[in-house]
């Protein structure tokens, strides 16, 4: 028997052909329609593919607490949700970051803004720009043993620091201490590789080392050192009132990919919002990558950054993303004088905020 609209039909008869026919068809309609989504979803996939944006991304420093909220945002997919297709998020060292974006190497990368300035002199057309500043207070320091009581600039006249040229820690000691009124040739400076700062500090090889806070501090921790046992100069602390790290794009990307930035910002901004929600489960994308990495150690390291780098009373104020162009631009001031560099740099040279993601993307919790 044949159901058609709720009437019977007995088999065999013409009427009951016909029914059967006329079903089948329907059955068919209803099958196609059915299955027409999937057929679409299946077709528009690799065009989806296609239209992702690839970004080539440099890191500030080998992978730790101070960029995991990067490669955390990149292992829950918040680049990929954005259309982003991360090729590679390589870690680099001391001044790589600029130097890689610069060249065009790389698309963008969360680098230490400081070097803009000088960049911009010796290769104005080079210079890339930022885009989304993260850390509000520059991290670098100087580390020297809490004993010796080095607790002001003055102190370290006649002293010996170590560490690598190549560090925006060194780069910026002479205007630290210009803007403190002392004599940057006052102090003995030996230069050293990256790997071999904080054991030469140990071996007391030199009365402090220059770097990034965390940096020193964490790579100390690992080999047996207190923190009562150091102290910490911050150059914020002492005059150097300057923007650290942010997302710096390179000309050819804003030349090439302009519409891709605010997409990239807006998984940036996820990135590090959620991260710092978790720490400890951002903490943990790292031994995944290297299951070398202590992740206790890399947690405590991005707890330290989040305090003293990122949730500043500016960042509740207007979240991650934005600066103060009066700020910014006292602080390019002060580098232009502490590095002698021929000519005033305007913010618009180095910075735009034309691609920040909207407030509500950029609170932090």
């Amino acid at each position: 028997m044949c159901i058609k609209f709720g009437l019977a039909t007995k088999a065999g008869g013409g009427d009951h052909r016909r029914c059967c026919i006329a079903h089948g068809a329907a059955m068919i309609t209803r099958r196609s329609l059915a299955l027409a989504p999937l057929a679409a979803m299946a077709l528009a996939a690799p065009a989806l593919a296609q239209t992702r944006t690839k970004v080539r991304f440099s890191l500030n420093l080998p992978r730790n607490g101070s960029n995991l909220a990067f490669l955390f945002g990149r292992d829950r997919g918040y680049f990929a949700d954005e259309g982003i297709e991360i090729t590679d998020m390589d870690p680099a060292s001391g001044s790589d970051a600029l130097t890689r974006v610069a060249s065009g190497a790389y698309d963008a990368s969360f680098a230490d803004t400081t070097g803009l300035p000088d960049l911009v002199s010796r290769a104005p057309d080079a210079a890339p720009l930022s885009v989304f500043n993260i850390f509000r207070v520059t991290p670098a320091s100087v580390v020297t043993w809490s004993k010796d009581k080095l607790t002001k600039p003055a102190d370290l006249v006649g002293k010996t620091l170590g560490g690598p040229i190549t560090d925006n820690g060194y780069r910026l000691f002479p205007v630290f201490f210009k803007v403190n009124g002392l004599d940057p040739a006052s102090v003995k400076f030996n230069n050293m590789d990256l790997r071999m700062r904080e054991p030469a500090f140990i071996r007391r090889e030199v009365d402090g080392v220059t770097g990034f806070d965390s940096t020193i501090w964490l790579n100390l921790k690992l080999l047996g050192v207190k923190r009562e046992d150091i102290s910490i100069m911050s150059y914020a602390a002492h005059g150097l009132d300057i923007y650290g790290n942010g997302i710096l794009v390179s000309r050819k990307f804003l030349r090439d990919n302009e519409a891709a930035i605010p997409p990239l910002l807006r998984a940036v901004a996820k990135s590090w919002r959620e991260a710092a929600k978790d720490p400890k489960a951002a903490a943990a994308v790292l031994t995944k990558i290297d299951p070398i990495i202590r992740a206790d150690i890399e947690e405590e390291r991005f707890r330290w950054v989040l305090e003293h780098q990122v949730m500043t009373p500016e960042t509740a104020a207007t979240g991650i993303g934005p600066v103060d162009v009066g700020r910014l631009q006292k602080g390019l001031d002060l580098q232009v004088e502490g590095f002698g560099l021929p000519a005033k740099i305007p913010v618009s040279r180095i910075w735009s905020d034309k691609y920040l993601p909207a407030l509500d993307q950029r609170k932090m919790a």
